[in-house]
């Protein structure tokens, strides 16, 4: 018997239905599919931001379709990792504590609704697991380039096994990220010892079928590299990138780009403005690396600390 909180599935069995934590009000819908032979454990997220549509929906009919004769090992989905932001079309943040689930993590018992969430997630899901897949997309303010991003860390091996995990979803770009230790998803699992890794694709708040199937077909084929999925690897050319690049707003006042996704900028060039509300020039923001533009704010409106674009190189 597979035991994920307080949901629990015999070998050979799918079982659909809700996590529920003592710590918070939400109600998390999962899917656990236990194999009918041994193998690996995997968790597939999505939804950690409310408005990435797109790999919600990836997630959920990917979970729709997966049976334990499929299956060598066990899976566990959970489409909607964040209901509370996706029910109020929340951009970025809970809606409680206005924090970044994704920045959060492996998140606190006695911190805010975010903090506590993260938790559970850590705690119930991801701590129990040997392969993290965490789906995202542009939120309803950003378009973006399909990429997916595993964690650099001292573990050579790990390091190596997230990327070619990374490299199989047929997604042109790749991204080793350096960043700070843990807050998102993937890279607090590394630092558990996982092998984990995140896939954007989709933007704007849109559906986008096509883009939904591209994660679903990714994440078959990542499952198959591994012996959960029967099949034949399916081997993708990518580029790696090892700069991930933010610029972020210094002004609450209005986002004027002078960029757009998938544009090769050089170091220097300016990237866009941000005006008040006369239309006066408050700053000029320019690239800090040469690249492509990964993700771009789209949103006239933007405040102070909000992400205006990433350039990867």
């Amino acid at each position: 018997m597979w035991k994920v909180g307080n949901l629990q599935a015999a070998k050979g069995e799918k079982v659909k239905g809700y996590l529920e934590f003592s710590l918070i009000e939400e109600k998390l819908p999962a899917f656990l599919i236990n194999g009918e032979t041994d193998g690996p454990t995997v968790l597939v997220l999505a939804g950690i931001h409310g408005c990435e549509y797109t790999s919600i929906d990836a997630a959920l009919e990917f979970a729709r379709g997966l049976e334990a004769k499929d299956v060598k090992g066990k899976v566990a989905i959970l489409p909607i990792a964040n209901p509370a932001a996706f029910y109020a079309r929340s951009i970025y943040v809970h809606p409680k504590d206005q924090k970044n689930l994704n920045r959060v993590f492996p998140g606190k018992t006695d911190g805010t609704a975010s903090e506590k969430l993260a938790y559970c997630l850590n705690e119930t899901a991801i701590g129990s697991v040997d392969y993290l897949i965490d789906l995202h997309g542009g939120d309803m303010i950003e378009a973006l380039v399909p990429f997916t991003i595993y964690q650099v860390t001292e573990d050579r091996n790990l390091t190596e096994k997230s990327r070619l995990l990374a490299s199989l979803f047929g997604i042109d770009y790749v991204v080793g990220s350096t960043g700070q230790v843990g807050g998102s998803t993937y890279s607090s699992a590394a630092y558990q010892g996982k092998v984990a890794i995140i896939a954007e694709a989709g933007q704007q708040g849109i559906l986008d079928r096509d883009q939904s199937v591209l994660l679903q077909e990714g994440t078959k084929n990542a499952l198959r590299s591994i012996g959960v999925m029967e099949g034949d690897v399916i081997n993708h050319s990518t580029k790696q990138l090892n700069t991930f690049d933010w610029s972020f707003a210094d002004f609450t006042g209005l986002w004027y780009p002078n960029v757009e996704i998938g544009q090769q900028v050089a170091e220097g060039v300016c990237i866009g403005r941000i005006a008040d509300e006369f239309g006066e020039t408050l700053k000029e923001y320019f690239a800090g690396t040469s690249g492509v533009v990964l993700f771009l704010v789209t949103s006239l409106a933007i405040n102070v600390k909000d992400p205006l674009l990433a350039i990867g190189d």
